[in-house]
């Protein structure tokens, strides 16, 4: 399920995302990923409650839909720990196809290869 829908201006799908799902995002500025838990979700913003690390303090963060088409953020989220959403999806890698055979190197006599031995007449 897509987490931005794109009609005239991109705007977030409620549906993909809900209040209470846990989630770890990262902005584009930022050095680290902050996790958190989804405090409420509109058309336009996901807001994030999370807890830095200094006692007895709460922050809010907001994912705005325009940033999110425009690449600034990177979202996973989860409703129950066992189902991952991400934002943006990975591309799927390429499947490995057959590797290419070695090149083979023609040697000639007393060259090497295959133990021949150069003999002098």
């Amino acid at each position: 399920m897509e987490l931005i829908t794109k009609s005239d201006a991109p705007t977030i799908n409620a549906e993909a995302i809900q209040k209470g799902d846990l989630i770890r995002a990262k902005y584009s500025a930022w050095a680290e990923e902050r996790n958190g838990q989804v405090a409420a979700v509109t058309r336009d913003e996901i807001r994030v409650i999370w807890q830095p690390n200094i006692r007895n303090v709460t922050n809010f963060f907001s994912i705005m839909a325009d940033e999110l088409a425009d690449g600034l953020w990177a979202v996973k989220w989860s409703p129950d720990m066992e189902t991952v959403h991400m934002f943006p999806v990975p591309e799927e890698p390429e499947e490995p196809g057959e590797p290419e055979p070695p090149e083979e190197t023609d040697t000639g006599p007393g060259e090497g290869g295959d133990g021949d031995i150069g003999t002098e007449e």
